[in-house]
């Protein structure tokens, strides 16, 4: 669960940064070189690759961290 979360967020952070770099560097870029901006598609997957593992990495590593713990009995 914890990880269908993460990937979740990663997802929805990665299109909302497309997003949001599209919206203004597309005008910029229309404006200045009358192109549109090129970002290739290798270098895009390998950014978005490394977003999903990184938001994976920093939910797993203290999620079973905190599951090893033992719990306090009274």
């Amino acid at each position: 669960m914890i990880r269908w979360e993460a990937l979740l967020v990663a997802l929805v952070g990665i299109v909302l940064g497309t997003a949001i770099a599209l919206a203004t560097l597309v005008p910029m870029m229309k404006g200045l070189t009358g192109q549109g901006p090129y970002i290739p598609p290798l270098l895009y997957g390998s950014f978005a690759g490394a977003v999903v593992m990184l938001g994976l990495t920093a939910v797993t590593v203290p999620a079973r961290a905190a599951l090893r713990r033992e719990t306090l009995e009274e």
